[in-house]
């Protein structure tokens, strides 16, 4: 099946999404009491989204899926909204880099069980210029680090915080996967430095979890409505 081998690929796909040729903007679909948001982050997102929630007032979640970031500031943008309101997110597939923001501004936060769950996961890195390097002067500026400590309800270890946003290639990122449904030899996180070649699960593993870390609060897997 095609979803088995998502992973092989995926460094090459996240990376062609981020292309600044790339068109796409991220998609804002409403479903019952949910807002799925999916692919690129492009800035828009927080008139959108705001949008969405004046007019569907029952709207509680908010699903994050297959996106492979972009944008910074409506990242951070849509995570304040986000937490202002209450809504609790989940992931659907990757959320990664500004994605991860919006996804760690939920008040709850959880995985989807929409997906294989070798597929969900978030990924979080550092802020990098055009070239995919390392920008500290933007992480300074939006204060990257204390931001996911405060919006991880705390839990964050800021050394581990400190390592994957100063990974030096906006390829390498920090996957946190649903530790009771992926186990690689006790191992559900792992760090990517950019670099490799294989798998994912051939990265550096990572001993905490994410509800260790506060990335998810529960380990209860929450349904898209439109699957």
């Amino acid at each position: 099946m095609a979803r088995s081998t998502v992973w092989t690929a995926l460094p090459l796909l996240v990376m062609s999404m981020f292309s600044p040729t790339q068109p796409l903007a991220m998609e804002l679909k409403i479903v019952g009491n949910q807002i799925i948001l999916s692919g690129p982050v492009v800035g828009d997102e927080p008139g959108k989204v705001k949008e969405a929630l004046a007019s569907s007032p029952s709207i509680d979640t908010v699903i994050l899926r297959n996106s492979p970031g972009g944008n910074a500031p409506a990242g951070y943008r849509v995570g304040q909204l986000l937490r202002e309101r209450g809504l609790r997110t989940a992931v659907s597939g990757y959320c990664y880099s500004s994605c991860s923001r919006m996804f760690l501004g939920g008040a709850t936060r959880y995985f989807t069980d929409d997906d294989l769950p070798e597929n969900n996961n978030i990924g979080f890195h550092g802020h990098y210029d055009r070239n995919g390097r390392l920008d500290t002067n933007l992480m300074r500026q939006y204060g990257l680090r204390d931001w996911i400590i405060k919006y991880s309800d705390g839990k964050a270890d800021p050394v581990l915080v400190e390592r994957w946003i100063n990974l030096p290639y906006s390829r390498g990122m920090i996957h946190f996967f649903h530790p009771e449904l992926v186990n690689r030899s006790g191992v559900s996180t792992f760090m990517c430095q950019g670099n490799e070649s294989g798998s994912v699960f051939a990265c550096e593993p990572i001993a905490k979890t994410a509800l260790d870390l506060g990335i998810v609060t529960s380990l209860d897997l929450v349904h898209s409505a439109d699957r």
